[in-house]
Order: C-alpha cells, then sequence, then structure tokens
C-alpha cells in the first residue's frame, strides 16, 4: 500500500468516526449550550443569596473576589482581569463604594488614574464570599475523585481555548495576570501533569 494509500484510509476511517454519531451524542451536542446555561445560571443565584443581605447581587460579588485575588487593581485592569465591559465594572463598583466596600486612590475627583482597594468590611465580605462557594463547589463535586476533578479543569480551559481564537493573545495581554492565567495552574497529583501555559507575573516575580 502506497503511502498516499495509507493516508486516504486513515482519513476516511476518521471520517466514518464522525459520521457514526449515536442519538445520544445527537442530544448531548445538541442542548450542551442549555446544560452549560443551567449550570451557569444556578452557580449564579447560589452567589447572588450569599450577599443577597447586603444589597448585592452576582455581579457584584465576583469583583469582591478579583480584589480579593488581586487587590489595588486599576478600572482597565480590574476588567482585564475579569474579562468584562469597562463600563459594567465602572458601575459596579460605583455601588460597591457607595456602599462602603471599596475606595480608591486618587487625590481628587478630577484624577482618572487610580487604584481600587477592598475597605476593611469589604475584604472581609469578599473572604467570607469566597469560604462560601467554597463550600458550594465542594457540594457540587462531592463523591468525585480529586484526579478527576483536575482533569475535569484541564478539560474546560482546552475547550475554552479551542473556542476562542483569541485566548492567547488574551492571556499575554499587557495587563498583569488575567483570572485565565490562574486558571491554567491546575495543582499536580501522582501520575497526572497539569496543564499550564504561563505563571501569573506576579508568581514569577515572587520567584526571581
Amino acid at each position: 500500500m502506497t503511502e498516499n494509500s495509507v493516508k486516504d484510509s486513515n482519513k476516511l476511517t476518521r471520517d466514518n468516526r464522525v459520521s457514526a454519531v449515536s442519538p445520544y451524542d445527537t442530544y448531548w451536542n445538541s442542548f450542551l449550550p442549555a446544560f452549560m446555561d443551567r449550570m451557569s445560571l444556578q452557580m449564579r443565584k447560589n452567589m447572588t443569596a450569599i450577599v443577597e443581605p447586603y444589597g448585592l447581587s452576582h455581579a457584584h460579588a465576583i469583583y469582591l473576589i478579583a480584589l480579593n485575588l488581586q487587590d489595588g487593581q486599576t478600572m482597565v485592569g480590574l476588567s482585564r482581569f475579569l474579562d468584562l465591559d469597562t463600563a459594567n465594572t465602572n458601575r459596579v463598583i460605583k455601588t460597591l463604594r457607595e456602599k462602603g466596600f471599596v475606595y480608591d486612590d486618587r487625590k481628587s475627583e478630577s484624577n482618572k488614574k487610580f487604584r481600587i482597594f477592598l475597605t476593611d468590611s469589604g475584604k472581609a465580605l469578599a473572604d467570607m464570599v469566597m469560604t462560601r462557594i467554597t463550600e458550594l463547589n465542594n457540594s457540587y463535586f462531592a463523591n468525585i475523585p480529586r484526579e478527576d476533578i483536575l482533569n475535569m479543569r484541564n478539560t474546560l480551559i482546552q475547550v475554552l481555548n479551542n473556542m476562542n481564537l483569541d485566548i492567547d493573545e488574551y492571556m499575554h495581554s499587557k495587563y498583569e495576570d488575567p483570572f485565565y492565567t490562574h486558571l491554567h495552574l491546575m495543582p499536580q497529583v501522582d501520575g497526572y501533569e497539569s496543564l499550564s501555559t504561563r505563571a501569573p507575573s506576579r508568581i514569577v516575580r515572587d520567584r526571581e
């Protein structure tokens, strides 16, 4: 058999595998977006329930978490860290500032370049939110082996890479430590190699 014949045979085999989709696969593929939306909706509801007593929602909670992970970010840097629109960041930070959970370091209202920090009450709330979310996540993954969870995380990262052609550009943006970078730092277990494309710049600096 010639080299070209082998290539054609391999291609035919691959094509047959792709076309041999079971009814289960058809339903799974068709409803995957709805499945992911359902999970996301429930997680957002659970997050809102945690901060609702403070007049906040999940939209505010993720900013508290972001600042708890990396305090003192600029508005643009914070937007990039969360991969969210700057207009949304302005609205959320305005609310958090009014409620006394964040403050900025500008000397006057006319200053356009400033950094956002958690207040003591904001730090306490962010700690509580992260603790409660950890408890929720532990309940979601109850009775699932640690290695399976790590494999799932890396699979999701790879799916994101496959879906978003601009992810590499985002990962290496001029803004420090976008949260996707942190997601790529997976802990290792025996016989399992974690996926990591780039360590956050803060971690690199700490190593130097």
